[in-house]
Parts: structure tokens; C-alpha cells; sequence
């Protein structure tokens, strides 16, 4: 009798803790990269000198983009990107422009490409390359669509036209 009972009570725990681990995995959705994942945070320097994370937007809308001065499709969405920073209140849409800083030639190339390109959205500085290593960023650019809860939506890999960022952006504001 005080084996079956022990028996039991042992299936009882088993159950709770299975149930429990079951219950985690699917409320809160897996960090990782791709869509319906939650996005990895990290703190990043930005151009001015101070940092900036992801968590620093959480309830707006995130575009995050990954750029390089020498790659063209980046150069041509870079003013899209800001005119879309620019239209949206801050308190509903963030555009976080990322520079893949390991991948650039030199540093210098990257802030002569600022100069000459003034813009108004911040632009964070992946210098160790540890940002495109979470996101797996293969090619560039890379834009990733974040709801205000930080899970992807989206995930853009080339360049963006306003056309296909509106399309994409629409459901969600």
C-alpha cells in the first residue's frame, strides 16, 4: 500500500514538472532569429557615443537593419529607411540602423558614409561582429521587422523598397 501510494505521488510530481516545462515552452516564445522567435538583445555603441539597446524600443515597433557603407543595396534603402523613422512618432515605430562595423573596411569608411548621408535614426556600431553573429546575418542588407512584445515578424533579407515595407508594415500598425 505505501508503495502504490509513493508510486503515486511520484507520477503526480512527474506530471507537474512535465506540465510546467510544456507550460514554459509555449507561452513564452524561444529566443533565436527567425520569424516568431524573440529577437536577441544586445547593447551596441551608437554614432554619438553613448549605447543603445534593443530593449531600450521594447513596445514600439522595430525595423533593425543591417548595413555596410560599400554595399549598394544599403546605400540605396538608407534614405527610405530614415524618411520612415522621420514619418513615424518614435512612440510607434523605431528604425535601428546597424552597421555590420566588422565587416567594413576600415571605421573610417563608415562614419565618412555617415557624413556624407546625414541622418536622424540611430545608427549602432556592431563592432565585434557578436550582433551579426546572433541574428546570423549572411548577406546585406538585413532587415528585421520586431513587434512590441520583441518577437519577429519579419525578416527581409536584400534590399527594401517603400513599397514592400509599407506592405509588411501595415498589418501591424
Amino acid at each position: 500500500m505505501v508503495r502504490k501510494v509513493s508510486s503515486i505521488g511520484a507520477l503526480l510530481i512527474a506530471t507537474l514538472v512535465m506540465g510546467a516545462i510544456i507550460y514554459n515552452s509555449v507561452s513564452s516564445p524561444p529566443m533565436g532569429v527567425n520569424q516568431g522567435e524573440k529577437a536577441p538583445d544586445m547593447e551596441l555603441p551608437k554614432a554619438e557615443g553613448e549605447s543603445m539597446s534593443l530593449n531600450d524600443v521594447r513596445g514600439t515597433f522595430v525595423i533593425m537593419n543591417f548595413w555596410a557603407s560599400w554595399c549598394e543595396p544599403c546605400i540605396r534603402e538608407f534614405p527610405l529607411l530614415d524618411q520612415v523613422h522621420q514619418e513615424f512618432n518614435d512612440d510607434e515605430v523605431n528604425v535601428l540602423a546597424v552597421n555590420m562595423s566588422s565587416f567594413e573596411r576600415t571605421m573610417d569608411e563608415a562614419m565618412e558614409f555617415l557624413d556624407e548621408r546625414p541622418v536622424t535614426m540611430p545608427i549602432l556600431f556592431d563592432q565585434d561582429g557578436e550582433m551579426a553573429d546572433a541574428y546570423q546575418v549572411a548577406g546585406l542588407p538585413t532587415t528585421y521587422l520586431i513587434n512590441e512584445e520583441g518577437i519577429i515578424v519579419d525578416i527581409i533579407m536584400g534590399e527594401v523598397t517603400e513599397e514592400m515595407l509599407m506592405e509588411r508594415l501595415q498589418p501591424f500598425l
